[in-house]
């Protein structure tokens, strides 16, 4: 796919689509074809032997669970040991896969209907020509496999780009303090400027001024990527290009009943949890009740793809495995109208329902309006067990219409908390709890 054939903003996946599979790998870049993205990006270190090995880290230590130098080896001494996902990437439930290199990615999937991203990395402290020469290896790559006009070289240094524009090839220039003149890189020849989403906006927009295309990272959630693009980015780097761009044909991984993407599996979610096959368990980080870090949140994402329908339903299975009182809470919010978070500070407050599920059995409904609670509806239920060692699952159903909201839970007991409130509509999702660790598995959406 020539970039010039690309409809902007671009969607640009991150190391593939490492919320989905294991980063840098075969299986990462086929999701993010999966996935409908424009681009996708890759990190690639040069080997002792001049290969291309696909890894961000300048070690293997996290990826792969050997502290050894990338630039140390040869393409097949990497290869001797598989990416770790389960263990070092948090994506349970994924086998440990191969290393590749750039040279196998693109065997593969040259003539797929993408673009790329290709990123020279480097070790510490690089000499001058260590990074000519990382950057003249990606240039060779895209020669040899007439990818030219389909590939955007970038680095964190400017060198690996410049050899790319010395070869005719569009560069991107990557930097997190945001001390460069945009003006001067445009001058050298870069064509897009990787900026990090706490950039400024006026500095996002002057870099569009300057003729550069703004590549914003790393952006997981569709509330910062509406503010990037408000600010002139070009394109959005993320872990999660579904949930991002939401472009790809076929079933709806929510309504198959997967937790809903956006920002669940991601290796760098903000929150206390385990994400173990389909259940994902969450403590808080101190479990005293009345004290600071005894809550913690994850938002999930979007039931949709697109604007929620006005009725809809979502199942839940919440199990409570520890908890200092019988008036604590897990939690689920719902009908959110953006996906900033419920109480997320670095956001602000937002508007949302949620449901309180209490070891004594009770079955709280409250609407957050700004972020501040109100009960409107309650039931009382048998008591939820509290075991780590036998979980008990309680299954809940939340329904949502154009006027009512409520929850139900759906064994023996047949508690139902349900108002007639049309305030709020959305259709993100989050969990959470409050001095309890609950584990929470996911249903079918309808």
């Amino acid at each position: 796919m020539l970039i010039d054939h690309l409809s902007w903003p671009l969607a640009v996946a991150h190391r593939g689509a490492r919320s989905t599979a294991p980063e840098n790998t075969l299986e990462a870049v086929a999701a993010a074809i999966d996935a409908g993205s424009d681009l996708i990006e890759v990190d690639v270190h040069l080997a002792a032997d001049g290969s291309l090995v696909l890894c961000h880290d300048t070690t293997l230590r996290r990826t792969h669970g050997v502290a050894l130098p990338v630039a140390g080896l040869t393409a097949t001494a990497v290869k001797r040991w598989p990416v770790r996902s389960a263990s070092r990437l948090g994506l349970t439930g994924w086998p440990d896969v191969p290393t590749v290199t750039l040279n196998e990615v693109f065997a593969r999937f040259a003539r797929a209907p993408v673009a790329w991203l290709i990123e020279a990395k480097y070790p510490p402290a690089p000499a001058g020509a260590r990074l000519d020469a990382v950057g003249d290896a990606v240039v060779d790559h895209v020669f040899r496999w007439d990818l030219a006009g389909s590939v955007i070289v970038q680095s964190f240094q400017r060198r690996p780009g410049l050899r790319a524009v010395a070869a005719g090839l569009p560069a991107g220039y990557i930097e997190t303090a945001g001390g460069s003149d945009p003006r001067e890189l445009a001058d050298q020849g870069f064509d897009y400027y990787g900026m990090r989403k706490d950039a400024p906006p006026e500095r996002i927009a002057a870099a569009a001024d300057a003729g550069l295309r703004p590549l914003v990272y790393t952006i997981n959630r569709r509330s910062e990527r509406d503010a990037a693009l408000a600010a002139g980015a070009a394109g959005i780097v993320t872990d999660d290009p579904l949930y991002l761009a939401g472009r790809a044909p076929g079933p709806d991984l929510y309504a198959l009943g997967t937790w809903p993407h956006g920002h669940l599996p991601s290796p760098v979610n903000p929150v206390t949890g385990v994400l173990t096959g389909s259940a994902l368990e969450l403590a808080p980080a101190r479990m005293e009740a009345g004290v600071p870090g005894n809550y913690t949140a994850a938002v999930l994402g979007s039931l949709s793809h697109e604007a929620p329908p006005e009725s809809w339903t979502w199942d839940v299975r919440v199990a409570l495995l520890e908890a200092t009182s019988a008036t604590r809470s897990a939690q689920v919010q719902f009908c959110m109208g953006s996906d900033v978070g419920y109480h997320d500070d670095d956001h602000g407050r937002v508007d949302c329902y949620n449901v309180l599920l209490r070891p004594n059995g009770t079955l709280d409904l409250y609407a957050a309006a700004d972020g501040a609670g109100v009960r409107i509806a309650t039931a009382t239920g048998p008591a939820v067990p509290v075991s780590a060692t036998d979980p008990a699952y309680v299954p809940l159903r939340i329904e949502v219409s154009p006027t009512h909201v409520g929850v139900s839970r759906l064994d023996a007991s047949g508690v139902v908390a349900a108002a007639a409130d049309p305030r709020f509509r959305g259709g993100y999702v989050g969990v959470g709890v409050r001095s309890v660790r609950a584990r929470f598995v996911p249903g079918a959406r309808a």
